[in-house]
Parts: structure tokens; sequence; C-alpha cells
């Protein structure tokens, strides 16, 4: 089966078979992931084959409080809150899995979160995992802790742009 490149999620999107054993992303997909589009929370992000999702992620502007990031990426005087990018729901449907569809999807959102700030600025991609497998799934990815909250973690910008120069040569 042929899958799509990375598109915005639409009315015309196939998502009540979606599966990725994590409960409460697939009801996020089903019930949430196009209101929230609609209103402009988040931008919805998928990969589908035949118009049925099989993986997806969220983009949405955030703040945080500087004590939650490192010194590196609050750097001098910041804001109250820092300006970031969060990462929201992010999954791939089981049937998809160990296929390339996580990582495709994942450099997709990084290129993204590169372009709007660029646009917009931020210090940091944020992401708040579910459980103690998609900490260990971030922390993977370069993605470190939260001082105060270790299901928050974070990537700061200037890593997520060297790590994608050096991905691309």
């Amino acid at each position: 089966m042929n899958l799509s490149e990375p598109v915005l999620l639409s009315d015309s999107h196939a998502v009540s078979e979606f599966d990725c054993g994590k409960v409460p992303l697939n009801d996020w997909l089903r019930d949430y992931a196009l209101p929230n589009r609609r209103r402009g929370f988040t931008r919805v992000v998928i990969i589908h084959s035949e118009m049925r999702v099989v993986g997806f992620y969220g983009l949405a502007p955030t703040g945080v409080p500087p004590n939650l990031l490192s010194r590196k990426v609050r750097t001098g005087q910041p804001p109250d809150p820092v300006p970031c990018i969060l990462l929201r729901q992010f999954a791939v449907d089981q049937r998809w899995a160990g296929q390339g569809v996580g990582s495709g999807l994942l450099e997709d959102a990084m290129r993204r979160c590169l372009l709007g700030v660029a646009a917009i600025g931020g210090r940091a991609v944020i992401v708040r995992a579910i459980d103690a497998d998609a900490v260990r799934f971030w922390a993977e990815r370069g993605f470190q802790p939260a001082k105060a909250d270790s299901s928050i973690l974070f990537r700061s910008i200037d890593d997520i742009a060297v790590s994608l120069e050096i991905a691309a040569k």
C-alpha cells in the first residue's frame, strides 16, 4: 500500500479504525483532532494510506515557565513564559509500526517546527509523555525531561536544527 506525504487532517480522512495501542491517543484523533484543527488550536498532520490515517501528530504554539527548561535553552533573561512549540499527540497505527512511519512523521514535525520558529520565534519543542513508554521514546530522540515534571520533555530548536542538518548530509 502506498503512503501519502504528510498532509493536514481533513474531513475526508478516515480515523475510525486507527489504533496505536494507546486509548487516549486513539480517542483524541477520533474525537478532538478535527474540532481542534477547525478552531485553530492545533495543526494536525497525518500520513494516510487510501485516506485511512496511519500516523499523526499535532503542533501548537505554547509558552512554558523558564524554570522548566535547562539554562542552555533559557539563555540570558528569557521572557516568562518562554515561547515554544508544543508537539501534541503523536502516534502511529500498530499495523504500520516498524515501517518508518513514525520516523518520517517526526522528521516532518521537526522541520515544520523550524519553519515556525523562523517565522515567529521560539526556543524549544515541548512534548507531554502520556506514560513511561512515551518518556523513553522521546528521551531516545534527544528530548530532555523538565526539571519539575519528567512527563514534560523538551528539545532545543538549536539542537533540532543541528540534527536535521546532519541527517540531510
